[in-house]
Formats: C-alpha cells, sequence, structure tokens
C-alpha cells in the first residue's frame, strides 16, 4: 500500500494518450473514465492529487511532457484550483500541453442536488469525462 506524503501524489494507472489529474472524491471517476477510454483504445494516467498546496510539481511536469491531452478533475470551484495550479506549473516550465481541460464547477451559482447530481451536471463523471477526453484526442 502507498505511503500518504503531502505534497506527493500518487499514480492510479499509467498512460500516455490523456492524464487525469483529479483530487478528493473525483479520482475514482477518473479511474473509471480511464477504463471505458481503454475500451476504446485510449492509454490514460491517472494521478490522485491528494494536496493542491504543495502541489506535486514532478508529477503535472512528467504528465505534461508524457500524455497527449491532460484533464484535471476537482469537485470545486475552477478558479484557484488545481486546474489552475497545474496550467501555471505548465506554463511557467515552458511545458506545452495543447490539449489541456479543467473539469470543475465553473463560476456560477451550482445546481441544487445530491452530489451525483451536481456531478453529473458538469461531468465529472465517468462518462462526463470520457466525452472530455474523446473531444480532446480527436
Amino acid at each position: 500500500m502507498p505511503r500518504f506524503e503531502i505534497g506527493k501524489s500518487e499514480t492510479i494507472r499509467d498512460g500516455t494518450d490523456v492524464a487525469f489529474v483529479a483530487t478528493g472524491e473525483t479520482v475514482i471517476h477518473a479511474l473509471l473514465a480511464a477504463e471505458n477510454l481503454r475500451a476504446k483504445g485510449l492509454s490514460c494516467r491517472v494521478l490522485s492529487m491528494h494536496t493542491i498546496k504543495p502541489l506535486d510539481v514532478e508529477a503535472v511536469l512528467s504528465a505534461g511532457r508524457e500524455c497527449g491531452a491532460m484533464i484535471t478533475v476537482e469537485e470545486h470551484f475552477v478558479h484557484g484550483g488545481l486546474g489552475e495550479a497545474c496550467a501555471a506549473v505548465l506554463m511557467q516550465a515552458g511545458v506545452h500541453v495543447p490539449r489541456f481541460r479543467i473539469v470543475g464547477i465553473p463560476d456560477e451559482y451550482t445546481i441544487t442536488g445530491s452530489q451525483a447530481d451536481i456531478f453529473r451536471h458538469y461531468g465529472i463523471t465517468l462518462e462526463g469525462l470520457s466525452e472530455t477526453a474523446m473531444a480532446l484526442v480527436r
């Protein structure tokens, strides 16, 4: 079993076509999407980024250099979160990831409902993440 270390992510699955960098409750959805995409011929990396500050810079840079696309997945507002932190790290290091998406809650009043309802509405599900990945790699 991996040892928890602040500032170090855990690679749940390795791959090179799409990197899912996920946090919290979204990790399982990213993992399920990666499995779904494997059946469609895509190799997906899944990083569980359990701490955002400090961020595992090396894991983000490796994924940016080694994968054709990156999707960050978070269960809260996208501004000031995991996706923007990853984008900043990549930009400052000069690592160009031409196919990059942040999936999370946009800057708006959120819908009401269960966590499943909210995740489904914003595409933080197996289906939503699979669609986002397929749109990026086409």
